[in-house]
């Protein structure tokens, strides 16, 4: 009798534990979509975002934007992300806070470059004497 009545409070409430499974599925499911949406994770190209895209980086904002470009036209691209720190008002805290979003993809040659000697034009290359 007592083995009956535990095996129908089992059988009673199974579908209360199915349907809180299926509760807490729906809910991880609207959390991970939801979770892709807020956390805003596209990497920054250095060497071409804009200022917007710059101010979506933690600790980064109007005028520290404007300085990473300026500094980016200036010195014709970033050659490596360690490079930021060159900047104005960004130190190593703020580099490595905000380093899993950074990346340089596309680095800006110097107006001067010249791909066929792959040196700059205004200097000469090194001659060996003969």
């Amino acid at each position: 009798m007592f083995k009956k009545a535990i095996f129908t409070l089992l059988l009673s409430g199974l579908p209360f534990v199915a349907n809180m499974a299926l509760a807490v599925e729906n809910q991880i499911s609207e959390f991970s979509d939801s979770a892709i949406v807020i956390g805003d994770q596209t990497p920054i190209d250095l060497n071409s975002a804009t200022a917007e895209q710059l101010m979506t980086l933690k600790g980064i904002g109007k005028k520290k934007a404007q300085a990473i470009i300026t500094y980016r036209e200036k010195h014709h691209g970033f050659q490596r992300i360690e490079e930021l720190e060159q900047v104005k008002g960004i130190g190593p805290k703020l580099l490595s806070s905000n380093l899993a979003r950074l990346s340089i993809n596309n680095i800006v040659q110097p107006a001067n470059f010249s791909a066929e000697t792959q040196m700059p034009l205004n200097r000469t290359p090194y001659m060996t004497p003969e």
